[in-house]
């Protein structure tokens, strides 16, 4: 039955939904509209997790094969922490370039029957009379903010700056690397994705850009890079650069915007990636989202028959919403842990590389242990004072438990101050409020008991707190954790988020 399609907004979510969808149904009429050519995408590189790559994999399998042969693939990571390297083993990743990217997800469109129209904007009022539209334009999507109380929608910024760089630098893996400068701490976040490229996401604080000098506005155009802070950005990782230089696409400091949507649907309307949720640039999670959401709006399109596509939607948002919620929870705790990286640069390398592996509760010390024992014992090692030699090869969560407290004393729980934590951003202002709260100790750091709800996120936020307050008070923190969650509390131990755990009595 002949259907009409419209995508606004040609980057990877629109233009494999309507791939897909001219596919599965060949007597639809599918347009993508996309005002800009594939050279004058933002950005650099784009990550390709082994996950997207199996999904595209798993429904064109040509596609796939495109992708993964203009694709640069490396399975290593590094810190660089000020003439220390620490190695994060069994790191498989790779990363195209953004641009190649789309030409290939164009011409792959057009070769199913797509009509790609590049240079042709729409407006939701241009297509409401086809059977569905699929607004796919992106973080600043027009659609979304023309229905954002239809859709539930809502934007938050971060409290941390970033840039998007690009570089010519061969790199062999990831690279994370804090350099110190006098006006404060940049990170930067790197992986290669063409041969002779990298990409680079900078981040710092907005205090410390400013006294940089590099918190600017001032741009003769919407196209315009921030020359001054590339300038002062490449002088400050001269070293991680070799004496070369940043390079810019329209790259300026921003805050991420986190969007989310109650509705990603109303009517014939679906919104779909960056849309409809985004996920902060350190979990690499973006072009993810993007993709398997166009896979899954094309799955839930099959064997339609005569019903309108607008009937499917609700089921589609149903199978996805779970997915990418976990994904921007993660995400969400990756960018609370990178805002406030500085805070922890008094743990050994060792400690912080765990920490970040750990740092949205997708990885963990035992799993970490069986594909990164190394690392794991020098950080085990290196937060119960001993030598990794003295790790044991099995049984590390009850070793580590039984060493908790070890650096500070183990005060006891019953001189403990006790303090209900119920809040979803530990380093924000709702926390502030709950550190005015706690005693100052007796001569040192107070000791605190943190207590909350016994879910899983719960805990997590708990832990994240209590890193917070053991870095800005000096405080022996112990936390308070069920016993099937004492896994989550082992890491948080080894990560420097609490000293001493509780565990609560059945």
């Amino acid at each position: 039955m002949r259907r009409t399609v419209a995508v606004i907004g040609g980057g990877p979510a629109g233009l494999m939904a309507g791939r897909l969808l001219a596919r599965d149904h060949p007597a639809w009429e599918v347009t993508v509209y996309e005002r800009l050519a594939p050279d004058d995408t933002y950005g650099f590189g784009v990550g390709l997790t082994p996950a997207v790559l199996a999904a595209v994999e798993g429904v064109t399998p040509d596609l796939h094969h495109e992708l993964l042969a203009a694709s640069a693939s490396f399975h290593s990571a590094k810190f660089e922490l000020f003439g220390e390297t620490v190695e994060l083993p069994s790191y498989h990743a790779g990363a195209i370039s953004r641009a190649r990217m789309l030409q290939i997800l164009i011409e792959a469109a057009r070769a199913d029957g797509v009509d790609v129209q590049i240079g042709a904007g729409a407006t939701l009022s241009d297509v409401s009379a086809c059977d569905l539209v699929i607004a796919a334009d992106g973080v600043s999507s027009t659609v979304r903010a023309e229905l954002a109380a239809e859709l539930g929608a809502s934007e938050e910024l971060g409290r941390g700056l970033f840039i998007w760089c690009g570089a010519e630098i061969e790199l062999e893996g990831t690279i994370f690397m804090p350099v110190r400068t006098p006006a404060g701490t940049f990170v930067a976040h790197a992986y290669p994705y063409a041969d002779g490229r990298a990409t680079f996401v900078i981040e710092s604080d907005p205090e410390t850009v400013e006294r940089a000098g590099c918190l600017t506005s001032e741009f003769s155009h919407e196209g315009d890079s921030d020359e001054a802070t590339l300038e002062y950005l490449s002088a400050a990782f001269s070293e991680l650069l070799g004496g070369g230089a940043f390079d810019g696409n329209r790259s300026r400091w921003m805050h991420f915007r986190t969007v989310r949507c109650t509705h990603w649907h109303h009517d014939n309307v679906v919104v779909l990636g960056d849309a409809a949720a985004t996920a902060h640039p350190t979990l690499g999670s973006g072009t993810k989202l993007a993709l398997e959401a166009a896979i899954g709006l094309a799955a839930a399109m099959r064997d339609i028959g005569d019903e309108p596509p607008a009937s499917r939607l609700a089921e589609f948002e149903r199978r996805e919403r779970p997915g990418v919620e976990q994904i921007q929870d993660r995400a969400r705790r990756s960018q609370l842990w990178w805002e406030s990286f500085p805070s922890r640069l008094g743990l050994s390398p060792a400690r912080i590389a765990f920490a970040y592996m750990s740092r949205a509760g997708a990885v963990s010390l035992a799993g970490l242990h069986e594909t990164a024992p190394a690392l794991t014992a020098m950080a085990v090692a290196d937060y119960a004072g001993v030598t990794p030699a003295d790790v044991p090869s099995e049984g590390l969560e009850q070793w580590v438990l039984q060493h908790a407290g070890a650096g500070n004393g183990g005060a006891p729980h019953d001189r403990a101050a006790e303090l209900a934590v119920e809040l979803d951003d530990p380093w924000g202002p709702e926390a502030q409020t709950l550190i005015e709260r706690i005693p100052a100790g007796n001569g040192a750091g107070p000791s605190v008991l943190l207590t909350g709800a016994a879910t899983r996120g719960a805990l997590l936020d708990r832990l994240a707190f209590g890193e917070r307050i053991r870095g800005e008070l000096g405080a022996c923190v112990t936390v308070a954790c069920e016993e099937q969650q004492l896994p989550d509390a082992v890491d948080g131990l080894v990560a420097g988020r609490a000293d001493l755990v509780r565990v609560a009595e059945q």
